[in-house]
């Protein structure tokens, strides 16, 4: 099913830009100014690259893929107790997008679009690693137990909207920009569970689901480097 619905939408997308070439390709003149493709790297909290194509000297359409995959394994103190921390934030997803630029001598730019969100997950273990006592008994991390924590997006479809300067077809070869903006998305699945002498942390995760229902939003904070391909 993941892979249906991503061929899908590279292929609407593909489809999408040959039909603009038919009906737009008039309002370019054919003169060395007339670039029409780009690419991008972009570098913050939706890493990943786009492909762009001018519809017209003010609209560009681009299809993008964002990627970012990162893994923690470490101890810190919390409540003056010594934890050990180990998850991964795990995020994939493709999309459509355009960006618009009011001014012709500016590069400021108004994007937005849609994305389908594959993967958009955070987990983490907490794991005590030293000795507890408790009246006359002592515990051994092994006996403790831990904290299990994750935060899914699931699967859907996510549109975004923000704002920036640069072009993704620059008029030089290459070109740097910035964007910021957000996706606005469903509340995640929160599962918070706990083991052994922790297992009472489970009784929570009604209430920390409650607490983050309003977390419907994915910031877009982006450096992006830019290369005119044409």
């Amino acid at each position: 099913m993941k892979q249906k619905i991503t061929i899908s939408l590279f292929l609407l997308s593909a489809f999408f830009i040959i039909c603009i070439n038919t009906t737009f390709g008039q309002e370019f003149p054919k003169t060395k100014t007339a670039h029409k493709l780009g690419f991008s790297l972009n570098l913050g909290t939706t890493p990943g690259i786009d492909l762009a194509y001018a519809i017209s000297p003010k609209i560009t359409t681009r299809l993008g893929f964002s990627y970012f995959k990162y893994n923690v394994n470490s101890n810190t103190n919390t409540s003056d107790e010594e934890v050990n921390l180990a998850g991964d934030v795990d995020m994939t997803m493709a999309g459509l997008s355009f960006e618009y630029h009011p001014f012709k001598k500016s590069s400021f730019k108004l994007f937005g679009g849609a994305s389908y969100i594959d993967k958009g997950k955070v987990s983490v273990v907490v794991t005590p690693t030293g000795t507890y006592t408790f009246g006359s008994t002592t515990f051994t991390p092994d006996e403790i137990g831990n904290v299990k924590f994750s935060v899914d997006y699931g699967k859907k479809i996510a549109p975004f909207a923000g704002i920036g300067f640069g072009r993704t077809i620059p008029k030089s070869r290459i070109g740097f920009g910035f964007e910021v903006g957000t996706y606005y998305t469903q509340s995640p699945v929160v599962t918070l569970t706990g083991e052994k002498r922790l297992s009472s942390m489970s009784e929570q995760q009604a209430k920390v689901q409650e607490n983050m229902k309003d977390w419907q939003y994915w910031p877009v904070i982006n450096l992006r480097l830019t290369v005119r391909l044409d």
